[in-house]
C-alpha cells in the first residue's frame, strides 16, 4: 500500500519532509504536480495518464521528461510520473510509491515483464519483451527478434532514461545487439525528433524470425514499426490449423507474408498482397528458403483495387485474411473508417467460396470487437452472404491487456464463416 503523509498543507505549501513510504522519501528538489479531483481516482486505480486539463498546478520548474511527484488537490501523495508540458498527456504514471526511478527500478520492471511472459510464449524466437504502460514503463516498446532487440522510446520520459534502460535490457535480456526504431509519430507531440539506427552492438540489416518452424526475413532498417507483427502470432497459428492441402488463401495487407507462409506450410496455396515492395521481396526470399515458393504468390497493389481485379478474374478463396493498418487514430475518424472496413469486408466476402473463412482484424483502439461484428453484418448484406461468427480473438499475452487501461486493448479479430 502507498503510505501518504498524515497531514499535508494546502496547495501552495506542500512539504517534502513528511514520510511517504516506510523505505523512501521524495527528493526535496523534485517538482510536484497537483491534480484536479477528476483525475485522482483513476490514478489510484492504476490508470496511467493525466491530461493537461486535469492538472491543477505545477510546483517547481520540471523539464519535459522529468520525473515529478504527483499529489491530489489536498497535497496527499499519489505517485511519480513523467512530466511533459508540451504533450496533451501531461503526466504518465511510473510508480504509485516513492521509490527512486533509477537503474535498479528499471531493471526490476524489465525483470517483472519477463516473469509475466514466462511459459506463455512457445514455438517462436520472437516476442514483445516490454509493452509500455502494460508493463509499467510508459512509452517503452521492446521486441525480441531472434537475438536482436528492437526498441522504441516513444515519450520524453523514457528518452531521458535511455542509457539506463539500454543497460538494464542488456543485463536482463542478453541480446547480441539492439536496434532503435523510435521513428514514430508519437514523438512529435512529445517534442522529440524521430530516431532510428543501431543502439548497441552491431545489429544486422535483416534478421530471421522463426514461428512454428517457418522462417521469416525481417528488415530492421526498412520494416514497418519494429519489423514484425508479433501480435498476430495466435491468429497465424489458428489459420495454419484450419488450412488444408488444396485450400486457397488470400493474405491482404500481407507485409512479409506471415499468414501466407503459415498457410502454405499447412499445404494450402496462398496469394499475398501489399503495397510495400520491399516487404514482398523479403516474402519471396522466405518462401524460397522454406521450400514454399510453389505455393506462395505475391501481387503488389492497393487492397481495394486488387480485390476488385481478383473478383473480375473469377478467383475464389477458402480463407481471406484482412488485416489493414490502423486507419483511425482519433475517435472522430471512426465513422469514415467503419465505412472503409465495410467496403473492404464486402469485397473479401465476395472472393470467398461458400463456407469460406474471413479473418477480419483491427489494430485500432477505437474500433472494438462490436464494431467489427457490425461491419461484418453490413458487409454481409452488401455482398449478399450469410455470415456466422466462429470466434473473436484478442492480442497475445506478450501484449498485456490491463482492464484499468482501456487503451492497452487494441488488436481485435473476428473469425467468420461466410456462406
Amino acid at each position: 500500500r502507498v503510505h501518504a503523509p498524515t497531514r499535508s498543507p494546502p496547495f501552495g505549501g506542500i512539504r517534502f519532509d513528511a514520510p511517504v513510504n516506510p523505505r523512501y522519501t521524495l527528493s526535496p528538489s523534485m517538482a510536484t504536480v497537483l491534480l484536479k479531483p477528476s483525475a485522482q481516482h483513476r490514478l489510484r486505480n492504476f490508470y496511467p495518464w493525466v491530461r493537461r486539463d486535469e492538472v491543477e498546478a505545477v510546483q517547481g520548474s520540471p523539464e519535459n521528461g522529468e520525473v515529478v511527484a504527483v499529489r491530489d488537490a489536498r497535497g496527499e501523495f499519489i505517485g511519480q510520473a513523467f512530466f511533459n508540458a508540451q504533450s496533451h498527456i501531461t503526466l504518465r504514471m511510473v510508480s504509485l510509491d516513492a521509490r527512486p526511478i533509477n537503474a535498479a527500478f528499471l531493471t526490476e520492471r524489465i525483470r517483472a515483464a519477463a516473469r509475466r511472459r514466462s511459459g506463455r510464449i512457445a514455438g517462436t524466437n520472437a516476442w514483445r519483451v516490454v509493452n509500455g504502460e502494460s508493463d509499467g514503463l510508459p512509452g517503452l516498446i521492446v521486441d525480441r527478434l531472434g537475438d536482436v532487440l528492437v526498441v522504441q522510446f516513444r515519450n520524453a520520459g523514457v528518452e531521458r532514461l535511455r542509457d539506463a534502460l539500454v543497460e538494464a535490457l542488456i543485463g536482463e535480456q542478453g541480446p547480441r545487439s539492439i536496434y532503435e526504431r523510435s521513428d514514430v509519430e508519437a514523438r512529435g507531440e512529445e517534442g522529440l525528433e524521430p530516431r532510428a539506427g543501431p543502439l548497441w552492438g552491431d545489429p544486422p540489416d535483416t534478421v530471421e524470425v522463426e514461428e512454428q518452424g517457418v522462417r521469416f526475413r525481417v528488415s530492421l532498417t526498412q520494416g514497418q514499426k519494429t519489423g514484425f507483427y508479433l501480435d498476430q502470432r495466435d491468429n497465424r497459428r489458428r489459420l495454419r490449423e484450419m488450412a488444408r492441402p488444396g485450400d486457397r488463401v488470400l493474405d491482404m495487407y500481407c507485409y512479409v507474408g506471415a499468414f501466407a507462409l503459415q498457410a502454405a506450410a499447412a499445404g494450402a496455396s496462398a496469394l499475398a498482397v501489399d503495397k510495400d515492395a520491399g516487404a514482398l521481396a523479403l516474402l519471396e526470399q522466405a518462401a524460397q528458403s522454406n521450400g514454399l515458393s510453389e505455393r506462395v504468390g505475391v501481387r503488389w497493389g492497393d487492397a481495394l483495387e486488387v480485390m476488385t481485379a481478383l473478383n473480375g478474374e473469377g478467383r475464389k478463396f477458402t480463407h481471406v485474411v484482412l488485416d489493414p493498418p490502423t486507419l483511425v487514430k482519433r475517435k472522430e475518424d471512426l465513422p469514415r473508417t467503419k465505412r472503409l472496413f465495410v467496403t473492404l469486408s464486402a469485397g473479401a466476402m465476395r472472393l470467398l467460396e461458400p463456407g469460406g473463412v474471413l479473418f477480419l482484424s483491427s489494430c485500432a483502439h477505437y474500433i472494438g470487437a462490436d464494431d467489427l461484428l457490425d461491419t461484418a453484418r453490413i458487409a454481409g448484406g452488401d455482398a449478399q452472404r450469410r455470415v456466422e461468427v466462429l470466434d473473436v480473438t484478442y492480442q497475445p499475452p506478450d501484449h498485456p491487456w490491463i482492464v484499468q487501461i482501456p487503451e492497452t486493448l487494441y488488436l481485435k479479430t473476428v473469425i467468420l464463416r461466410v456462406e
